[in-house]
């Protein structure tokens, strides 16, 4: 399809066409000491064209500025790398090198929220004043309201809450209208009433956002299409891991009596998370229907298929090149089979909880217990943020957390991703029901102590070259529900073997 459109095609109210600027001019109304809320999630409808220039901007001009810069989730590096001097705090997720540097250098304030949270506080004021709200746009209409692109993220908060609003229209993407479902969400004194949305094709709001006109000072055109999302090719690890979820999901289906639909599906990003999409289609599952944060490539052959798919939710649609070819080849048939909501809706407990949603994310490590590390290497150098899968597992009817059982690093050594004890915990034992890895899967859904519970995951998840050495660390813990090794010499002694066990971890595997 044709996606490309002139910038009054898709500006169709004249107090707002009037309000045109270059990018250079409106850049001027953030200032230092501003609070910038944005569009943006996953890579995907950022303000591409908007931000670089703010960087270039502060840089000429006043390169001691520092602003507060809130989004939906992460940004492209090319977005965020040029900024990242010039912020002061980040929030509620990122996963930029430029921005993790000044973090562990002390340089800027990061803050991890819940998603689901984090736009609710947004309105709720808890994050002071909105200075600025940038978003990018694929329609504006005749009353002024406007249409988002492909993520909406916390872009229809920033846009009520903002003093100032810059409209960024990106007339080198498609014109999403039909694809959104708009909803704020309530702000005490308000009662939050129950959500009507009972099924996952379910709209509750508008297709457009609605806004002050008052409030926008400019309006600049992006030609910038979205950058994409590497996407690698499932490794047999990942194939193994994805088989051991399949079995583990057709296991449910006969103890549960799901018949031949399972309910609504949500994965994180990444290989493992496509490999097992991959699969799913492979498996007897029919009208597969996703309610999740990001409709990524591994999903769009779904979407040709009325047999085995039905429908989708997500916040952001994000892809490989390839991958939004593909989108853009089919975009009309997936307006009609894929909504994309805020992330306070597309993340809300309320209705991960209704819809009985499977959830599924890839940590960093877990440990012998069932706690899950998702964001810190060591407990101290962060990654990335927790993102949604506080709120997916949480809050899931199932939730499966899948890693491979072993990690190569940098600097040759190999080390095992299921640990006596993990260094920084995102998630407890109480939110996790599945521990997958390549080497097969353990349960935590029945009555029974967390020790039976460790023998289980060492003996079923961790690589069988670790597994003495974690035996051992649960035997020196000694007795207790959940025991701890705490003689601090008896654990440097463990330390030390494990060390000398990632050095000479065989190459073979």
């Amino acid at each position: 399809m044709t996606v490309t459109s002139t910038l009054k095609d898709r500006i169709e109210n004249t107090e707002l066409l009037a309000k045109v600027v270059p990018v250079e001019e409106a850049v001027k109304h953030v200032v230092h000491g501003n609070t910038v809320a944005i569009s943006g999630f996953t890579k995907s409808g950022e303000p591409k064209t908007f931000l670089p220039a703010l960087a270039w901007h502060f840089s000429q001009t006043a390169p001691d500025a520092r602003i507060t810069l809130l989004s939906g989730a992460s940004l492209s590096e090319d977005v965020e790398g040029p900024m990242a001097p010039f912020i002061a705090k980040r929030g509620p997720y990122m996963s930029s090198p430029a921005s993790r540097r000044r973090i562990h250098a002390g340089e800027m304030d990061f803050t991890d929220v819940h998603l689901s949270a984090f736009a609710r506080n947004l309105m709720y004021g808890f994050y002071g004043d909105i200075d600025v709200a940038v978003v990018e746009v694929s329609r504006i209409r005749k009353n002024g309201s406007v249409v988002l692109t492909s993520s909406v993220g916390i872009s229809a908060e920033a846009l009520a809450r903002a003093k100032k609003i810059v409209l960024e229209v990106n007339t080198s993407g498609p014109d999403y209208t039909g694809f959104h479902d708009i909803v704020l969400p309530a702000v005490h004194p308000h009662v939050g009433w129950p959500l009507p949305l009972v099924n996952v094709r379910d709209r509750i709001g508008n297709p457009y956002v609605e806004l002050d006109l008052s409030k926008v000072v400019a309006v600049v055109e992006s030609r910038t299409p979205d950058h994409p999302v590497p996407f690698k090719a499932a490794d047999d690890t990942a194939k193994r891991i994805a088989e051991h979820v399949i079995d583990f999901l057709m296991r449910c289906r006969e103890q549960y009596q799901w018949g031949k639909r399972l309910p609504p599906i949500q994965s994180g990003v990444g290989n493992v998370a496509n490999a097992i999409i991959s699969q799913l289609y492979d498996s007897p599952f029919q009208k597969i229907r996703f309610w999740t944060e990001v409709f990524q490539d591994g999903m769009l052959r779904y979407v040709e298929d009325d047999a085995k798919f039905e429908y989708a939710s997500a916040t952001a649609v994000s892809f490989s090149s390839e991958g939004r070819q593909r989108f853009l080849d089919m975009f009309e048939r997936s307006k009609d089979r894929l909504v994309l909501r805020p992330m306070w809706l597309s993340n809300s407990p309320e209705i991960i909880s209704r819809l009985f949603v499977i959830a599924m994310n890839t940590p960093i490590e877990v440990d012998i217990y069932g706690h899950v590390n998702s964001t810190h290497i060591d407990g101290s150098r962060i990654v990335n943020g927790l993102g949604g899968s506080g709120d997916f597992f949480r809050n899931a009817y199932l939730s499966i957390v899948h890693t491979p059982s072993t990690r190569k690093l940098r600097d040759g050594r190999t080390v095992s991703c299921v640990m006596p004890y993990v260094r920084h915990i995102d998630h407890t034992e109480h939110d996790i029901k599945c521990v997958v890895t390549e080497q097969g899967y353990a349960l935590n859904m029945d009555i029974r102590s967390p020790k039976r519970r460790a023998q289980d995951i060492i003996d079923r998840c961790a690589h069988p070259y670790f597994r003495p050495l974690l035996h051992a660390y649960l035997d020196m813990a000694g007795p207790g529900d959940e025991p701890r090794a705490t003689d601090m010499k008896v654990l440097q002694g463990w330390w030390a073997d494990y060390d000398a066990a990632t050095r000479a971890f065989p190459q073979n595997g």
